[in-house]
Protein backbone atom coordinates (compact mmCIF):
# COMPACT_ATOMS: atom_id res chain seq x y z
CA UNK A 1 0.00 0.00 0.00
CA UNK A 2 1.24 3.60 -0.24
CA UNK A 3 -0.43 7.11 -0.64
CA UNK A 4 -0.88 8.60 -3.89
CA UNK A 5 -2.23 12.06 -3.04
CA UNK A 6 -2.45 13.60 0.68
CA UNK A 7 -3.90 16.86 1.58
CA UNK A 8 -4.06 18.63 4.89
CA UNK A 9 -5.87 22.19 5.67
CA UNK A 10 -5.19 23.89 8.95
CA UNK A 11 -3.81 20.99 10.82
CA UNK A 12 -1.09 21.98 13.04
CA UNK A 13 1.41 24.59 11.64
CA UNK A 14 0.25 23.67 8.14
CA UNK A 15 -1.75 25.93 6.27
CA UNK A 16 -2.66 24.33 3.18
CA UNK A 17 -0.80 21.24 1.99
CA UNK A 18 -0.92 19.25 -1.28
CA UNK A 19 1.42 16.65 -2.16
CA UNK A 20 2.30 13.46 -4.66
CA UNK A 21 4.17 11.64 -3.12
CA UNK A 22 7.26 9.42 -4.44
CA UNK A 23 6.22 5.47 -4.18
CA UNK A 24 9.96 5.19 -2.21
CA UNK A 25 11.29 7.99 -0.26
CA UNK A 26 9.58 11.10 0.65
CA UNK A 27 12.29 13.67 2.14
CA UNK A 28 11.19 16.43 4.01
CA UNK A 29 13.60 18.44 4.77
CA UNK A 30 13.57 21.90 6.78
CA UNK A 31 14.94 23.68 9.99
CA UNK A 32 12.85 22.60 12.98
CA UNK A 33 9.67 24.48 13.58
CA UNK A 34 8.28 24.75 10.11
CA UNK A 35 6.00 21.94 9.54
CA UNK A 36 7.79 18.88 9.24
CA UNK A 37 6.55 16.57 12.31
CA UNK A 38 2.92 18.31 11.95
CA UNK A 39 3.03 16.58 8.16
CA UNK A 40 4.34 13.19 9.80
CA UNK A 41 1.35 13.66 12.24
CA UNK A 42 -1.58 14.60 9.49
CA UNK A 43 -0.31 10.97 7.66
CA UNK A 44 -0.63 9.08 11.18
CA UNK A 45 -3.91 10.79 11.73
CA UNK A 46 -5.49 9.92 8.38
CA UNK A 47 -4.08 6.44 8.82
CA UNK A 48 -5.24 5.89 12.92
CA UNK A 49 -7.51 8.54 13.81
CA UNK A 50 -5.21 9.24 16.35
CA UNK A 51 -2.49 11.89 17.47
CA UNK A 52 1.26 10.83 18.44
CA UNK A 53 2.40 14.36 19.80
CA UNK A 54 -1.84 16.11 20.96
CA UNK A 55 -3.30 15.13 24.11
CA UNK A 56 -6.57 16.74 22.81
CA UNK A 57 -7.80 17.20 19.58
CA UNK A 58 -8.32 20.80 19.31
CA UNK A 59 -4.30 20.74 19.50
CA UNK A 60 -4.16 19.63 15.57
CA UNK A 61 -6.49 22.85 14.68
CA UNK A 62 -3.84 25.63 13.41
CA UNK A 63 -3.91 28.77 15.76
CA UNK A 64 -7.09 30.44 14.85
CA UNK A 65 -8.97 28.12 13.08
CA UNK A 66 -12.10 26.35 14.35
CA UNK A 67 -11.71 23.38 11.49
CA UNK A 68 -9.31 21.08 9.95
CA UNK A 69 -9.36 18.11 7.18
CA UNK A 70 -6.15 15.77 6.23
CA UNK A 71 -7.80 13.46 3.02
CA UNK A 72 -5.43 11.16 0.72
CA UNK A 73 -5.78 8.34 -2.37
CA UNK A 74 -4.10 5.15 -0.84
CA UNK A 75 -3.45 2.37 -3.54
CA UNK A 76 -3.23 -0.90 -2.15
CA UNK A 77 -4.22 -4.24 -3.85
CA UNK A 78 -4.69 -2.54 -7.68
CA UNK A 79 -7.35 0.00 -5.84
CA UNK A 80 -7.72 3.38 -4.94
CA UNK A 81 -9.30 4.29 -1.75
CA UNK A 82 -10.06 7.70 -0.85
CA UNK A 83 -10.04 8.36 3.25
CA UNK A 84 -10.68 11.97 4.56
CA UNK A 85 -10.49 13.27 8.41
CA UNK A 86 -12.55 16.08 9.27
CA UNK A 87 -12.13 17.33 12.64
CA UNK A 88 -14.81 21.02 13.75
CA UNK A 89 -13.68 21.69 17.54
CA UNK A 90 -12.92 18.81 18.98
CA UNK A 91 -15.73 16.47 16.89
CA UNK A 92 -13.92 14.18 14.55
CA UNK A 93 -15.68 12.81 11.12
CA UNK A 94 -13.98 9.99 9.02
CA UNK A 95 -15.28 9.28 5.66
CA UNK A 96 -14.10 6.63 3.56
CA UNK A 97 -14.96 6.94 -0.29
CA UNK A 98 -16.81 9.86 0.49
CA UNK A 99 -19.10 8.78 3.11
CA UNK A 100 -19.03 9.20 6.90
CA UNK A 101 -17.96 5.77 8.83
CA UNK A 102 -17.48 4.52 11.64
CA UNK A 103 -13.99 3.73 13.21
CA UNK A 104 -14.65 -0.10 12.73
CA UNK A 105 -15.27 0.70 8.51
CA UNK A 106 -12.46 2.94 8.43
CA UNK A 107 -9.55 1.19 9.51
CA UNK A 108 -7.66 -1.46 6.87
CA UNK A 109 -6.73 0.67 3.78
CA UNK A 110 -3.63 2.27 5.32
CA UNK A 111 -1.31 0.89 7.89
CA UNK A 112 1.50 3.21 9.08
CA UNK A 113 4.92 2.64 11.21
CA UNK A 114 5.98 5.73 13.51
CA UNK A 115 9.48 6.10 14.62
CA UNK A 116 10.59 9.27 16.26
CA UNK A 117 13.32 10.36 18.35
CA UNK A 118 11.15 10.02 22.22
CA UNK A 119 10.78 6.29 21.11
CA UNK A 120 14.55 6.06 22.26
CA UNK A 121 13.10 6.46 25.78
CA UNK A 122 10.42 3.31 25.36
CA UNK A 123 12.99 1.16 26.99
CA UNK A 124 13.55 3.05 30.19
CA UNK A 125 10.09 4.90 30.30
CA UNK A 126 7.12 4.06 31.80
CA UNK A 127 5.07 1.05 31.24
CA UNK A 128 2.53 3.16 29.84
CA UNK A 129 4.85 4.49 27.13
CA UNK A 130 5.37 0.42 26.10
CA UNK A 131 1.82 -0.49 26.43
CA UNK A 132 1.08 2.32 23.51
CA UNK A 133 3.48 1.67 21.81
CA UNK A 134 2.23 -2.79 21.82
CA UNK A 135 -1.41 -1.37 21.54
CA UNK A 136 -0.59 0.72 18.38
CA UNK A 137 1.64 -2.19 16.95
CA UNK A 138 -1.39 -4.75 17.18
CA UNK A 139 -3.90 -2.51 15.95
CA UNK A 140 -1.90 -3.06 12.62
CA UNK A 141 -3.14 -6.62 12.71
CA UNK A 142 -6.15 -6.35 14.53
CA UNK A 143 -8.42 -3.02 13.61
CA UNK A 144 -10.74 -4.08 16.53
CA UNK A 145 -8.28 -3.80 18.87
CA UNK A 146 -8.48 0.16 19.06
CA UNK A 147 -12.75 -0.37 19.73
CA UNK A 148 -11.56 -3.20 22.80
CA UNK A 149 -9.03 -0.36 23.96
CA UNK A 150 -11.67 2.94 24.34
CA UNK A 151 -14.10 0.71 25.60
CA UNK A 152 -11.76 -1.04 28.18
CA UNK A 153 -10.71 2.67 28.68
CA UNK A 154 -14.21 4.06 29.67
CA UNK A 155 -15.60 1.24 32.22
CA UNK A 156 -12.59 1.60 33.32
CA UNK A 157 -13.00 5.42 34.48
CA UNK A 158 -16.77 4.87 35.15
CA UNK A 159 -15.52 2.28 37.61
CA UNK A 160 -13.25 3.90 39.33
CA UNK A 161 -15.70 7.15 38.94
CA UNK A 162 -18.25 4.38 41.24
CA UNK A 163 -16.00 3.74 43.78
CA UNK A 164 -15.01 7.15 44.60
CA UNK A 165 -18.95 7.42 44.97
CA UNK A 166 -19.45 4.71 46.90
CA UNK A 167 -21.74 3.32 44.52
CA UNK A 168 -23.00 -0.46 45.39
CA UNK A 169 -21.50 -3.83 44.40
CA UNK A 170 -24.59 -4.17 41.66
CA UNK A 171 -23.50 -1.12 40.03
CA UNK A 172 -19.95 -2.08 39.94
CA UNK A 173 -20.48 -5.67 38.89
CA UNK A 174 -22.03 -4.53 35.80
CA UNK A 175 -19.35 -2.37 34.34
CA UNK A 176 -16.49 -5.01 35.95
CA UNK A 177 -18.40 -7.16 33.24
CA UNK A 178 -17.80 -4.94 30.46
CA UNK A 179 -14.17 -4.56 31.65
CA UNK A 180 -13.45 -7.80 31.55
CA UNK A 181 -15.26 -8.43 28.11
CA UNK A 182 -12.71 -6.58 26.14
CA UNK A 183 -10.21 -6.41 28.49
CA UNK A 184 -9.82 -9.90 27.72
CA UNK A 185 -9.89 -9.64 24.58
CA UNK A 186 -7.05 -7.32 24.53
CA UNK A 187 -4.85 -9.46 27.07
CA UNK A 188 -5.46 -12.10 24.16
CA UNK A 189 -4.16 -10.21 21.10
CA UNK A 190 -1.37 -8.48 23.11
CA UNK A 191 -0.46 -11.94 23.91
CA UNK A 192 -0.40 -13.24 20.19
CA UNK A 193 1.08 -11.04 19.26
CA UNK A 194 4.16 -10.46 21.90
CA UNK A 195 4.36 -13.97 21.03
CA UNK A 196 4.81 -13.39 16.93
CA UNK A 197 7.51 -10.77 17.44
CA UNK A 198 9.93 -12.05 20.03
CA UNK A 199 11.77 -14.10 17.11
CA UNK A 200 12.23 -10.88 14.77
CA UNK A 201 12.89 -8.92 17.52
CA UNK A 202 15.81 -11.45 18.43
CA UNK A 203 17.18 -11.25 15.31
CA UNK A 204 16.69 -8.00 14.31
CA UNK A 205 18.88 -6.82 17.34
CA UNK A 206 21.90 -9.68 16.71
CA UNK A 207 22.19 -8.16 13.55
CA UNK A 208 22.30 -4.86 14.51
CA UNK A 209 24.68 -5.44 17.97
CA UNK A 210 25.95 -9.09 17.55
CA UNK A 211 25.32 -12.05 18.60
CA UNK A 212 25.80 -10.76 22.56
CA UNK A 213 23.98 -9.71 24.34
CA UNK A 214 20.55 -11.89 23.35
CA UNK A 215 18.03 -9.53 23.20
CA UNK A 216 14.63 -10.85 24.24
CA UNK A 217 10.74 -9.63 24.61
CA UNK A 218 8.19 -10.74 27.23
CA UNK A 219 4.73 -10.02 28.10
CA UNK A 220 3.68 -9.47 31.58
CA UNK A 221 0.54 -9.38 32.40
CA UNK A 222 -0.87 -7.57 35.81
CA UNK A 223 -3.16 -10.56 36.03
CA UNK A 224 -2.21 -14.34 34.59
CA UNK A 225 -4.74 -15.85 32.38
CA UNK A 226 -6.34 -12.92 31.85
CA UNK A 227 -10.20 -14.39 30.50
CA UNK A 228 -13.33 -12.76 31.07
CA UNK A 229 -13.89 -15.09 34.72
CA UNK A 230 -10.24 -14.83 35.54
CA UNK A 231 -10.72 -10.85 35.52
CA UNK A 232 -14.17 -10.47 36.76
CA UNK A 233 -13.09 -12.50 39.84
CA UNK A 234 -10.35 -10.48 40.49
CA UNK A 235 -12.25 -7.09 40.52
CA UNK A 236 -14.37 -8.75 42.76
CA UNK A 237 -11.72 -9.44 44.99
CA UNK A 238 -10.36 -6.54 45.02
CA UNK A 239 -13.79 -4.20 45.39
CA UNK A 240 -13.03 -2.89 49.22
CA UNK A 241 -9.92 -2.65 48.42
CA UNK A 242 -9.87 -0.20 45.05
CA UNK A 243 -12.84 1.41 47.20
CA UNK A 244 -10.33 2.64 49.93
CA UNK A 245 -7.80 3.66 47.41
CA UNK A 246 -10.42 5.57 44.81
CA UNK A 247 -9.37 3.57 41.64
CA UNK A 248 -9.38 -0.15 40.36
CA UNK A 249 -5.28 -1.18 40.25
CA UNK A 250 -5.46 -4.45 38.62
CA UNK A 251 -6.09 -5.42 35.01
CA UNK A 252 -4.82 -5.30 31.79
CA UNK A 253 -4.16 -1.60 32.17
CA UNK A 254 -0.79 -2.15 34.43
CA UNK A 255 0.25 -4.74 31.63
CA UNK A 256 4.39 -4.54 30.85
CA UNK A 257 6.32 -5.03 27.84
CA UNK A 258 9.58 -6.27 29.09
CA UNK A 259 12.59 -5.82 27.34
CA UNK A 260 15.47 -7.91 28.00
CA UNK A 261 19.20 -8.21 27.64
CA UNK A 262 20.57 -11.89 28.51
CA UNK A 263 17.45 -12.65 30.07
CA UNK A 264 17.90 -9.29 32.82
CA UNK A 265 15.28 -6.35 32.12
CA UNK A 266 16.96 -4.01 29.63
CA UNK A 267 15.69 -0.43 31.83
CA UNK A 268 18.00 -1.46 34.38
CA UNK A 269 20.40 -2.86 32.38
CA UNK A 270 21.01 -1.25 29.13
CA UNK A 271 23.67 1.30 28.03
CA UNK A 272 22.22 4.41 25.55
CA UNK A 273 23.58 2.25 22.60
CA UNK A 274 21.51 -0.76 23.54
CA UNK A 275 18.59 1.48 24.24
CA UNK A 276 18.67 2.79 20.85
CA UNK A 277 19.22 -0.83 19.50
CA UNK A 278 16.59 -2.35 21.54
CA UNK A 279 13.74 0.37 20.59
CA UNK A 280 15.10 0.28 16.47
CA UNK A 281 14.98 -3.98 16.71
CA UNK A 282 11.30 -3.48 17.69
CA UNK A 283 10.06 -1.43 14.76
CA UNK A 284 12.43 -3.60 12.16
CA UNK A 285 10.73 -6.24 13.98
CA UNK A 286 7.09 -5.35 13.98
CA UNK A 287 7.47 -4.52 10.07
CA UNK A 288 8.69 -7.70 9.11
CA UNK A 289 5.79 -9.70 10.98
CA UNK A 290 3.39 -6.92 8.94
CA UNK A 291 4.41 -8.47 5.58
CA UNK A 292 5.63 -11.85 6.16
CA UNK A 293 2.23 -12.85 8.55
CA UNK A 294 0.15 -10.69 7.38
CA UNK A 295 0.82 -9.49 3.64
CA UNK A 296 0.95 -6.05 4.82
CA UNK A 297 3.73 -3.36 3.76
CA UNK A 298 3.11 -0.40 6.13
CA UNK A 299 3.80 3.02 5.05
CA UNK A 300 6.75 4.41 7.41
CA UNK A 301 7.37 7.27 9.08
CA UNK A 302 10.54 8.38 10.71
CA UNK A 303 10.68 11.76 12.21
CA UNK A 304 14.60 13.07 12.90
CA UNK A 305 16.04 9.54 13.92
CA UNK A 306 19.17 9.96 12.42
CA UNK A 307 19.46 12.51 15.03
CA UNK A 308 19.44 9.79 17.70
CA UNK A 309 21.31 7.00 16.31
CA UNK A 310 25.20 7.05 15.98
CA UNK A 311 27.19 6.39 12.82
CA UNK A 312 26.73 2.58 13.26
CA UNK A 313 23.25 1.97 14.35
CA UNK A 314 21.81 4.84 11.73
CA UNK A 315 24.23 2.33 8.63
CA UNK A 316 22.08 -0.33 9.69
CA UNK A 317 18.72 1.62 9.81
CA UNK A 318 19.32 2.94 6.24
CA UNK A 319 20.23 -0.63 5.19
CA UNK A 320 16.91 -2.30 6.04
CA UNK A 321 15.11 1.14 4.26
CA UNK A 322 17.04 0.07 1.34
CA UNK A 323 15.91 -2.98 1.29
CA UNK A 324 12.48 -1.76 2.44
CA UNK A 325 10.22 -1.87 -0.81
CA UNK A 326 7.65 0.19 0.57
CA UNK A 327 6.89 4.00 0.95
CA UNK A 328 8.77 6.31 3.17
CA UNK A 329 8.55 9.84 4.83
CA UNK A 330 11.92 10.94 6.82
CA UNK A 331 12.67 13.46 8.12
CA UNK A 332 15.30 15.84 8.43
CA UNK A 333 17.03 19.51 9.16
CA UNK A 334 19.92 18.51 6.34
CA UNK A 335 20.31 15.60 3.78
CA UNK A 336 23.90 15.05 4.54
CA UNK A 337 21.99 12.94 7.45
CA UNK A 338 20.18 10.38 5.58
CA UNK A 339 22.58 8.27 3.09
CA UNK A 340 19.58 7.67 0.57
CA UNK A 341 20.84 6.13 -2.88
CA UNK A 342 17.33 4.92 -4.34
CA UNK A 343 14.87 7.04 -6.00
CA UNK A 344 13.73 9.92 -3.59
CA UNK A 345 11.60 13.33 -3.60
CA UNK A 346 13.18 15.99 -1.66
CA UNK A 347 10.35 18.56 -0.10
CA UNK A 348 11.24 21.85 1.43
CA UNK A 349 9.21 22.50 4.62
CA UNK A 350 8.93 26.02 5.31
CA UNK A 351 6.52 28.07 7.61
CA UNK A 352 4.08 25.46 7.34
CA UNK A 353 4.13 25.26 3.57
CA UNK A 354 5.65 22.33 1.42
CA UNK A 355 6.66 22.22 -2.10
CA UNK A 356 9.10 19.85 -4.17
CA UNK A 357 12.61 20.35 -5.05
Amino acid sequence: MRLTTIDARDFRNLAEVELLPHRRFNVLVGENGQGKTSFLEAVYWLATLRAFRASRPRELLRMGTEANRVSGEVLGGGLIHRLEVRLTGAKREARREGKPVKPAAYFGTLAVILFTPEDVGLVRGPPGDRRRFLDRAVFNTRARHLDDAVAYKRALTSRNALLRDGADADMLQAYEGVLAHHGALMATARRAYVDALAPGFARAFAAIMGEQPVASLELRPDVEDADEATLADVWQAERERDRQRGFTRRGPHADDLELLLDGRPARVNASQGQQRALVLALKIAEIDLLRTDHGITPVLLLDDVSSELDPRRNARLFDFLASFDGQVFITTTDLVFLPIEAERQVFQVEAGRITAQ
